[in-house]
């Protein structure tokens, strides 16, 4: 679930991004060391840095309130796991191979009869076969060998493979100016700073959340601050509008077989 935080942490991330394009193991693109962080600055801490050279770009939600509009388009966002794992069936048995992963649910139709088996933490291919072998037991003869699973005697014998889907419901969309305050000990270095972040966020307005949605990113105005506040310090806001969704999302079952009625009759497929 994506809130203001959320938010500002995903700025935060393109920020630096934009700072250190080779990562933060390199050098930044405006030659000296810079800290992104949320929050306002500690002026005892700012002053040592700025001394130091080194620039200092914080993220901070404006003092203006919330907008709250209208929900547009889907409400609900579905995401279905990858499945590693497969089944293939030949005569009577059916044979397992692939990345045995929670979130997979196997699935098998004996003669009509369906069952099925989610994996767990630390199963095994020869762990989830032996599983399946217990569970068909209580009915008729299953062997285990192996990835290898046999149902003597079996008339049909169909096996899936499945994922569990995770459905995302947006609550409601919001939208928050957020400040980008950037600290400098030089009018050189604000400008540069300011030109790659502006134009990072510019040319990438959707940022992506830890929840999977995307906010998007909107240029508000600058306000820039020539004034002595302080030793070395050069100071430049840039306002961007974030509108983003909160959301809640909760996990639901899949379906393996579905059943059908045919002239008073039903059949899996």
């Amino acid at each position: 679930m994506a809130d203001l935080s959320d938010v500002e942490n995903a700025i935060v991330t393109e920020i630096i991004g934009a700072l250190y394009p080779l990562g933060t193991s390199g050098s930044s693109i405006v030659g000296t060391t810079c800290r992104v962080y949320r929050g306002w600055p500690s002026p005892t801490a700012l002053n040592s840095d700025l001394t130091a050279g080194i620039v200092n770009v914080t993220v901070f939600p404006a003092t203006k309130s919330d907008d709250v509009p209208d929900p547009y388009l889907d409400r609900s966002y579905a995401r279905i796991s990858s499945i590693g794992l497969t089944a293939t069936v030949t005569g009577q048995s059916v044979t397992f191979a692939g990345l045995a992963e929670q979130g997979q649910v196997i699935g098998l139709l004996v003669d009509g009869m369906p069952l099925s088996y989610r994996i767990v933490k630390g199963d095994t291919i020869e762990s989830i076969v032996a599983n399946l072998a217990t569970l068909i037991s209580f009915d008729r003869i299953a062997i285990s060998s192996g990835s290898t699973l046999a149902i003597p005697g079996n008339r049909t014998l169909i096996a899936r493979v499945a994922s569990t889907a995770t459905v995302t419901r947006g609550l409601r969309r919001q939208r928050r100016e957020i400040q980008i305050n950037c600290w400098c000990p030089s009018s050189s270095l604000r400008d540069l700073v300011c030109k790659n972040v502006d134009i990072s966020l510019t040319a990438s307005p959707f940022i992506d959340l830890t929840d999977e949605t995307r906010a998007h990113v909107h240029y508000v105005s600058t306000q820039i601050y020539d004034q002595s506040q302080g030793a070395l310090l050069y100071r430049r806001d840039l306002c961007y509008s974030c509108e983003f969704t909160m959301t809640t999302s909760t996990t639901v079952p899949v379906m393996l077989f579905g059943d059908i009625f045919d002239n008073g009759g039903n059949s899996y497929v």
